[in-house]
């Protein structure tokens, strides 16, 4: 269980996957940038009194395209960036955000629910592991596409610590350039992986038709190949492969990350005592 708070951790990144920014239909950073900037400037009419939230939420909902991949999961207008810098998002009715009015039962959900929910990353992840995410992204984008694909983080976390034969330590990494590289290059995946299905609504593993949804299979026999043991990897990257070469290439792209970090860390573990 994470005792780490994961939504806001620092004041280099957030998440709002549970605010469902990633449901929409066009929810790539470019895209998801340009929605919240247009949301932050309605905002702060808002905040000045020019416009009420009503207003806010109708304007909203005529310029923005709504369309979400899954149907059942709310997308809350109320989402955007919350700091000037704008490496944060999360709710902009938050009394953190409001500067302490809290605003939130304007909202789909309400005050009780927003408050009171907790991803499943709070229980399924160790503390380890979300010390090390934290560690190695800092970037809401990512970040937040990350953090809730437990299958993608523990992957890594198996595979690498079965091979070095020790739990992972969030201090060594955090003192490792090296280390916290390669880790971000492996979370990178997720935005830069070239095997990557676009042919329908995808979160990791999970595709979607309307109200249903499905866990992926890769045909591995079609393409004259066993189920590789980097399967769980490939279904977090939403991966389609064509051929057997592709499949080739994508093993040996995992394989050299997770080969490249567990030398790095012996060598930094070594150091590190």
């Amino acid at each position: 269980m994470v005792r780490t708070h994961l939504c806001q951790p620092d004041a280099a990144k957030s998440c709002a996957a549970c605010c469902g920014i990633y449901n929409y239909v066009e929810n790539t950073r470019h895209a998801l940038v340009r929605r919240f900037e247009y949301r932050g400037a309605l905002m702060a009419r808002v905040r000045s009194g020019a416009l009420s939230l009503d207003e806010y939420r109708v304007a909203v909902r005529h310029r923005e395209d709504g369309r979400r991949i899954y149907k059942t999961i709310y997308s809350c207008e109320f989402a955007g960036f919350v700091d000037e810098s704008r490496k944060r998002v999360g709710c902009m009715l938050h009394p953190m955000v409001t500067g302490g009015c809290d605003l939130r039962d304007n909202s789909f959900y309400g005050r009780d629910i927003c408050d009171g929910h907790f991803c499943p990353s709070y229980q399924k992840l160790t503390e380890n592991e979300a010390l090390c995410v934290l560690a190695a992204v800092d970037d809401w984008y990512l970040y937040g596409s990350v953090i809730t694909d437990i299958d993608f983080v523990k992957a890594f976390f198996r595979f690498t610590q079965n091979s070095l034969g020790e739990e992972i330590s969030p201090e060594v990494v955090k003192a490792s350039p090296a280390l916290t590289g390669i880790m971000r290059e492996y979370f990178s995946l997720k935005t830069t992986w070239p095997f990557r299905d676009v042919s329908k609504p995808r979160f990791g593993k999970y595709y979607f038709v309307g109200e249903e949804y499905a866990i992926d299979r890769i045909d591995y026999e079609k393409l004259g190949a066993a189920v590789p043991e980097y399967d769980p990897v490939f279904l977090s990257l939403s991966s389609c492969f064509i051929a057997k070469d592709e499949l080739d290439r994508a093993t040996g792209t995992i394989d050299n990350l997770f080969k490249g970090f567990c030398h790095e860390y012996d060598r930094s573990h070594r150091e590190h005592h």
